[in-house]
């Protein structure tokens, strides 16, 4: 190579280079944290309200199936990129850690609603009863007080710790009518049903729905330890 070609370095160069990459560093302290929980919540419920959307009526509607696929993609999208972004900041408003386990949280929230949608599927579940519709219609609550927990933590520092507690103590209380729930189909499935295949595929599509439920209740939990440290 000739020495023409090769790039020289200009007085100052590779300090302005340092610079610029520290300043990268700040630049993501604009960023709301708060509105990426959000954000990731509010992809998680229309999941929720796609599943809702599937098993509402006798048949089971795969387009809708199809359609939870899609927004646990655009779920994935979300959770790599922001977790791009906290592993870059500087300076986080809380705890880099607690960020990233939030954010993970919420990422198991989105896979287990496609985990259902999935099954549901591929074990070839053509019609809906009033269990799935029970689980499901908890499921959307809890996805909707969810989103409501983030956008009042998101003003933690300013509002009156009552509010998140019982957003929290609510979500708690879906998890509660979720087990209920899924004792009762179990129950019910076992005395009623006599198909061994029909037993089989309902018994995993309620467990992975009862699953889901404490999904949400594990991402409370997570924000109920952060406000008793913080405030």
């Amino acid at each position: 190579m000739d020495c023409q070609d090769k790039k020289t370095i200009q007085p100052g160069e590779e300090g302005q280079n340092l610079i610029q990459r520290v300043m990268g560093k700040f630049i993501h302290e604009k960023i709301d944290y708060f509105a990426i929980f959000i954000e990731g919540v509010d992809i998680s419920l229309d999941a929720a309200k796609s599943l809702q959307k599937a098993i509402d009526g006798e048949s089971i509607k795969k387009e809708e199936l199809f359609r939870v696929k899609e927004i646990k993609g655009l779920g994935n999208k979300h959770v790599n990129e922001s977790m791009k972004i906290v592993e870059d900041a500087f300076i986080t408003p809380i705890d880099q850690r607690d960020i990233i386990e939030i954010l993970k949280g919420i990422e198991k929230i989105q896979h287990s609603i496609e985990s259902v949608a999935n099954h549901i599927y591929i074990m070839r579940v053509e019609e809906t009863d009033e269990y799935m519709e029970r689980f499901v219609e908890v499921m959307v609550l809890s996805c909707e007080r969810l989103y409501d927990l983030m956008v009042t933590f998101k003003e933690y520092k300013a509002t009156s710790t009552k509010n998140i507690t019982g957003l929290i103590a609510e979500i708690d209380e879906l998890e509660k009518a979720g087990d209920c729930t899924y004792s009762e189909s179990m129950l019910h499935l076992f005395a009623v049903e006599t198909d061994v295949v029909t037993i089989l595929k309902k018994k995993e599509i309620y467990q992975r729905l009862e699953n889901s439920l404490d999904c949400f209740k594990r991402v409370a939990d997570m924000i109920e330890k952060l406000i008793a440290v913080t405030m």
